[in-house]
C-alpha cells in the first residue's frame, strides 16, 4: 500500500523574467522538503499558456501541516514565493486509486 494518501495541486503564475529563480528555488524547496520531512515528493508541470502546476504527495494531511523548513529552506522558499504573481491550492484531499 502506498504510504503517501494525501495530495495538494498547486498552480504558480511566475513573473516575467523570474522562470529561472522560480524553477531552482522550486526544486531545492521540493528536495529538502521530500529529504527532510518525509513528504512523498512533488511534480512541476508548465502548461502551454505558462502556468505552472504541481501536485505535492504526503503521508497525511497533519504531516503536511507539521512541516518545519530550516532557515536556509525558508529563504529559497521566499525566493520561489518573490518569482510569483499568484500561488494557489486549487484542491487537496486524499488519494483514492
Amino acid at each position: 500500500m502506498n504510504e503517501h494518501l494525501y495530495a495538494v495541486l498547486y498552480v504558480f503564475d511566475v513573473k516575467p523574467g523570474s522562470v529561472e529563480v522560480f524553477e531552482s528555488a522550486w526544486q531545492a524547496v521540493t528536495e529538502a522538503i521530500q529529504s527532510e520531512s518525509g513528504s512523498g515528493g512533488s511534480r512541476l508541470h508548465k502548461s502551454q499558456n505558462g502556468t505552472y502546476w504541481a501536485h505535492a504527495l504526503w503521508p497525511s494531511r497533519a504531516a503536511l501541516e507539521g512541516v518545519e523548513l530550516s532557515k536556509s529552506v525558508s529563504e529559497v522558499r521566499q525566493l520561489m514565493v518573490q518569482a510569483c504573481e499568484r500561488i494557489e491550492v486549487l484542491g487537496e484531499g486524499d488519494v483514492i486509486v
